[in-house]
Formats: structure tokens, sequence, C-alpha cells
């Protein structure tokens, strides 16, 4: 009997460190990349629908800046996001906003998805940024297109400054669920995100040309 509390207590103990105090749940990591999952009611649905939120966090050597600057970079997102075969951004006078359209080419059974997104810089301190996504509806610069699925989203970027050249990251990414089992996006969603952390960091670290 004392063995069997003993055992239960520990499987306990490690269910509990699994999670963080955000009711994230550690789902894959390789090295100092950590991905994370929750699930949250999506906002705004009616009836309430259960949906999937990634969190990634990981390092990286270069500057905070230099990593919002990549994130911006139209002629370098196919190196750092492989299924994205259409990316543009559209910035604006206001600096601390801008718009994005991703056309993602998915592998099958997932149908092909885009996604149209207004960018915030909402808060920047001499040590860290902080940037917000969501889902934006424009006609004109992203007409929805047949047969690709609009994905709804909402997330962030947190960018933290460790030394002079060595920050913290972590993304978030909130979606609507897609009418396709659990057992079918789980490897798919978490084998995605590592690799586009890992391209990322890869070509921040890149030397600079002599």
């Amino acid at each position: 009997m004392k063995m069997y509390v003993w055992v239960f207590c520990s499987f306990a103990a490690l269910a509990t460190k699994a999670q963080d105090n955000e009711g994230f749940e550690l789902v894959k990591k390789d090295g100092d990349i950590s991905i994370y999952e929750r699930w949250i009611t999506f906002p705004k649905t009616t009836p309430p629908l259960d949906a999937r939120e990634v969190k990634g966090e990981f390092f990286f050597n270069n500057t905070i800046y230099e990593g919002l600057h990549l994130i911006q970079n139209e002629a370098l997102i196919e190196r750092w996001q492989s299924h994205v075969s259409e990316f543009e951004v559209y910035k604006q006078p206001d600096t601390t906003t801008w718009f994005e359209y991703s056309y993602h080419d998915i592998p099958w059974p997932v149908s092909d998805q885009d996604h149209y997104l207004i960018y915030r810089l909402v808060r920047e301190n001499p040590g860290s940024l902080f940037i917000t996504f969501e889902s934006y509806v424009d006609a004109v610069r992203a007409p929805v297109r047949k047969g690709v699925t609009r994905m709804e989203l909402a997330g962030s970027w947190r960018l933290e400054r460790l030394s002079p050249h060595r920050t913290k990251a972590t993304y978030r990414i909130l979606s609507k669920p897609a009418n396709i089992p659990k057992f079918v996006t789980d490897p798919i969603i978490r084998g995605n995100m590592m690799t586009t952390i890992r391209e990322y960091i890869a070509l921040l670290e890149e030397p600079s040309p002599k």
C-alpha cells in the first residue's frame, strides 16, 4: 500500500512539473527549445470552441531588434517557414503597426491555408519588445481564396535581452480549431513549430558576410 501511494505521488509530482503557472504542458523539447500547449476557449465563439494555444520558448545569440527585423523580412521568410509559398508585409506610417499576408502550402490531409494579420508593437523597453498579432479582415489586400482555408489566429512575440547579444524569445499562437483529429494535427503542429524555431535561430546566428 505504501509503495502504491509513493508511486502515485511521484506521478502526480511529475504531472505538476510538466505544467507552468498558465496551464501550459511541455509537449516537445530539443536542447534550448521548449514547446508547450494548452487548450482554452477561442475568443468570441458561440457556442464556445476549445482551441489549442502553442508556446515556444527558446534563445538566440543576437539582439532583440534583429529578432524583430527577421519577423518582418519578406526576403528571408521562406528560409525559416518552409511551408510558406506567398508572404507580404504591409508596413504603415506608424512603425509600431504592420499587416502581413501569408499562404501556406500544407501537406495532405490538411488543406492549404492562408491568413491576414495585424501586428502591433505594444510595448518597447530598453531590454524587451512585446508584439501582438491577430486576424484582420481586408477584402482588397487579402480576399478569401477558393479552396483555401482562412485561418483565424491570435498570438504574440516577447523578445527579452539577457545580454548585449543574447535574447530569450517566447512565441505564442492560438488558432481556431479545424475539423481534423488531434492525432493527425499534433505531430504536424509540433514538428512544424520546432523546425520553424530552429531555422529562425539559425538565420539570426548566421555569420555576417565579410
